[in-house]
């Protein structure tokens, strides 16, 4: 293992948010049901369901203590993809896209077909609406970490840039 050069974690404070706000909605919709007859029933139950849904998620997420994002001499390794360390020289470039106030990092891949064949058939069909909305195949996402999105791009333009003049 390579020293790392950036490590991405998830934001605990992020997950301390949203498992606060997921336990509150769980409450406001346990008061509609036990308190409100008749109408409003379905909106607490709904809400019961689908904040509590999210609560083991947020949870698991809090106290998730493995780097999401690593990017070290061998090249870029995102968990989240599950496709492997990514190395320097199949990185042309790569570029920041925003969308809803989630930060991606688009990578720019010499040989997407390589990396995305590694993929799901479902995780390839999501490939192709990424693409539809101006991402690339392989994307690096930022969200629910608290690291800028330049930072992570300028560290994959310099280290690919040096692997284009040096290899």
């Amino acid at each position: 293992m390579t020293t790392p050069i950036l490590v991405v974690r998830s934001s605990r404070l992020k997950y301390i948010l949203l498992l606060i706000a997921s336990a509150g909605f769980v409450a406001g919709g346990v008061f509609l049901v036990v308190f409100e007859n008749g109408a409003r029933d379905w909106v607490g139950w709904m809400s019961i369901v689908f904040f509590g849904a999210g609560i083991p998620l947020f949870a698991r997420q809090l106290f998730d203590s493995k780097p999401r994002v690593v990017l070290d001499e061998a090249g870029v390794f995102d968990r989240t993809l599950g496709v492997g360390t990514i190395p320097w020289s199949d990185i042309e470039s790569c570029y920041v896209k925003s969308i809803h106030g989630n930060n991606f990092v688009c990578l720019v891949l010499r040989h997407p077909e390589r990396w995305v064949s590694k993929l799901s058939g479902t995780q390839q069909t999501l490939v192709k609406v990424n693409e539809k909305l101006g991402f690339q195949p392989l994307n690096i996402n930022l969200s629910g970490t608290a690291v800028d999105a330049a930072l992570v791009q300028d560290v994959v333009l310099k280290k690919s840039g040096e692997y284009a003049q040096n290899g």
